[in-house]
């Protein structure tokens, strides 16, 4: 994408903090041994599942011990040796949504993370205890099952707009093309596209496709380079790009009450025609202008082969 090898390397990767515990470490270790090919997919989902597993029922154990679970003696938290699966995978999606924009479109470490999610969601249904904040005579607790994800499963979705407005959208710029936050945004927009595909969290509305199009407040061509360069990875993968014409062609029109909502056929038109007018606008650098051409390519080569099914049947 760029004249260097830059955008084709991975980022530094930045997981660790003064502030981070026992389970962080735990979580960014793993995490990196992951995508470091020291384990496998494989091996990482197990680990991972078997830390949850066993502290939540180790915790459950200690909380069914007091004749009150609702009042539990303690100088902390009284809430603090109560089963919290659903907060360890929460905080652990904090560390892995990280990693996110580190690593280019088909590099083997954006590969290894999509690989992991697929061997959660590939074992056997079973259930762990899940602490609620309840008052008697309700349940303090209920069965969380794994890993079923899917939409917003235990609000990953809020994990990932967090993550996208940590790393400075939308009020970054992309003045300059090439640089960590451009490339970055870039390596963070294949991700989505591939985690929202592939079914695991819809992140659709934090697809950059949506700052190309035409607004009140006049961007700067820099920004619109940046969000070209990343709303493209949405239509470039083969996943991704069947994915969201499939969701496009089911809308006619978003709906003006839901502000999430991304997809639709109208949409659909007005990005073919904006990335085309891109494509040919001197103003953007080459790089940019190219992949708006290949998103152009590819939208019209979906099209034709829906035209063709359709006329088939």
């Amino acid at each position: 994408m760029v004249s260097d090898n830059k955008a084709f390397e991975p980022l530094d990767i930045k997981l660790f903090a003064p502030h981070d515990d026992e389970e962080d470490l735990f979580f960014k270790n793993l995490l990196l041994s992951l995508v470091g090919g020291e384990i496998t997919p494989d091996q990482a989902a197990n680990d991972l599942d078997k830390w949850i597993v066993e502290k939540a029922n180790k915790d459950f154990e200690e909380r069914k011990k007091y004749p009150d679970p609702w009042n539990v003696p303690s100088p902390e938290d009284p809430s603090c040796v109560a089963p919290n699966p659903s907060g360890l995978i929460t905080c652990f999606f904090e560390s892995f949504v990280r990693l996110g924009s580190a690593f280019p479109p088909g590099h083997t470490g954006q590969d290894r993370l999509i690989q992991f999610l697929e061997a959660l969601r590939a074992m056997p249904m079973h259930e762990v205890p899940n602490y609620l904040p309840n008052d008697p005579p309700e349940d303090w607790y209920h069965l969380l099952e794994l890993w079923p994800f899917g939409a917003s499963w235990l609000g990953l979705t809020e994990v990932f707009r967090t993550e996208a407005e940590d790393c400075g959208y939308p009020y970054a710029t992309f003045a300059t093309l090439g640089s960590d936050m451009q490339v970055g945004w870039r390596n963070w927009q294949s991700f989505l596209a591939r985690i929202t595909a592939l079914g695991f969290v819809d992140c659709s509305f934090l697809c950059s496709l949506e700052g190309i199009l035409p607004q009140s407040i006049l961007l700067a061509d820099s920004r619109i380079s940046g969000d070209v360069i990343g709303g493209a990875q949405w239509i470039l993968q083969p996943d991704s790009g069947a994915y969201v014409y499939r969701q496009c062609k089911a809308v006619e029109k978003v709906s003006e009450l839901d502000s999430r909502a991304m997809w639709s056929l109208e949409r659909w038109r007005q990005w073919k025609v904006r990335l085309a007018s891109v494509s040919s606008d001197t103003r953007f650098a080459p790089e940019v202008r190219e992949i708006a051409k290949s998103a152009v390519d590819r939208m019209v080569k979906l099209d034709t082969e829906d035209c063709s099914v359709a006329g088939s049947v």
